[in-house]
């Protein structure tokens, strides 16, 4: 008697496998995003929707091809601004949720303090980061820093505080130091949980750079659609908007990879 394993054709069993994959993923999705698109333009047309509402995609696809210079600066910058506050992020909340998990005097006396931090509106504090640093590409780091710092954070300390005590206790039996025990086996096992905050950070970071432009940048995304608002060019509002969700996707798919390469253990399924 056939089982619906072996049923299945070859045809099949290779569409399978390129829907797991991350190629076949990143097609699949290119498709989707395609096939919205098409629809979107069909009713746009069918209806006579008027620009200055909801312009259809042939136009705001095509001003990030005539326009491409112009956007793409303004891409470069918000990239570099989520590079910076995005590492800063990483560099500041690892070591201390490190320290937290190793110190418990810390995290009670330190760790509620930097939920309340958290808890403050990132826009109430934009003001005030302009008032002490002015209005410039500093601003918007920090605000993506305060963005992406609490998810990093919480996890990493997840991360660390999961290691099982008793491997501690072997590895001073064989010898091992304190950095050697954090480097073969506390930092490894804590991984996973450190880029699952980070992939939640740097979604928040993302999100985070487009609001820091519009009240405290004078130059990336957010800034120009601001600029695109002032003077109702909607259709340019729209590729910024298009231009922000595919600097969002690299940095989403530089952290699968950066995941795939600095944790190869976890595609062996260990």
């Amino acid at each position: 008697m056939s089982t619906p394993q072996t049923e299945r054709s070859p045809l099949w069993y290779r569409l399978d496998r390129l829907r797991s994959s991350f190629a076949g993923s990143a097609v699949l999705g290119l498709l989707a995003i395609a096939a919205l698109l098409g629809l979107w333009e069909w009713l746009a047309t069918l209806y006579n929707v008027p620009l200055w509402l909801v312009p259809k995609p042939s136009n705001f696809l095509g001003r990030l091809v005539s326009d491409w210079q112009m956007i793409g600066g303004h891409a470069i910058a918000t990239s570099i601004t989520i590079v910076e506050g995005f590492a800063l992020g990483v560099l500041i909340a690892v070591p201390l949720a490190l320290a937290i998990a190793a110190i418990p005097a810390l995290e009670r006396g330190l760790y509620p303090v930097i939920v309340f931090l958290n808890i403050m509106p990132k826009t109430v504090i934009g003001p005030i980061l302009i008032v002490w640093f002015g209005i410039g590409p500093l601003v918007a780091a920090l605000i993506v820093f305060l963005m992406c710092f609490f998810p990093i954070l919480v996890d990493a300390m997840s991360g660390f505080k999961a290691v099982d005590k008793r491997l501690f206790y072997i590895s001073r039996t064989m010898g091992a130091n304190e950095w050697q025990s954090f480097w073969k086996f506390r930092l490894p096992a804590a991984m996973p949980h450190i880029f699952s905050g980070m992939k939640i950070g740097v979604v928040k970071a993302v999100e985070g750079v487009i609001v820091a432009e519009f009240i405290a940048s004078n130059r990336g995304l957010g800034f120009m659609v601001m600029q695109a608002s002032a003077f109702m060019d909607i259709s340019l509002m729209f590729a910024g908007l298009v231009a922000a969700a595919i600097v969002a996707l690299f940095f989403n798919g530089a952290m699968s990879v950066a995941e795939r390469v600095l944790m190869p253990w976890s595609r062996a399924g260990h």
